[in-house]
């Protein structure tokens, strides 16, 4: 996926501004988004090992709040779609969840990363 698949770009730019073109804020949420979104992700596969559509709702729910407010575009559209599914009463999320959950999730990561660097070289 290209950053623009992964990033929404308007939320990014405007964490910026909201900093006064500096890249504190970004980086501070990209950090808290690096070490809470693991344990996320663990609450999402164990809610659908336990069968619990509740859980997988509330969980995927926290995630999507998350993701969207650092701009992981596509980590929050995956997350309401896991949210979406648990509201419905199910937990089959189809094949290698864990795979794509974490696949997003680095490569949203490299993008964001790659994003602070290009600030830094300025």
């Amino acid at each position: 996926m290209s950053a623009s698949d992964l990033l929404d770009m308007t939320t990014i730019q405007n964490l910026v501004e909201l900093d006064d073109g500096g890249h504190g804020l970004l980086s501070e949420m990209i950090e808290i988004f690096r070490e809470d979104t693991p344990r996320r992700i663990r609450d999402i596969l164990a809610a659908i090992a336990d069968g619990n559509a509740e859980e997988l709702s509330r969980t995927a729910h926290a995630l999507k709040g998350g993701s969207g407010a650092l701009g992981a575009h596509a980590l929050r559209i995956l997350a309401a779609d896991l949210e979406a599914l648990g509201r419905e009463g199910a937990t089959e999320a189809g094949p290698d969840l864990h795979g794509r959950l974490e696949g997003t999730f680095q490569a949203t990561l490299a993008a964001l990363d790659a994003y602070v660097e290009g600030l830094e070289a300025k």
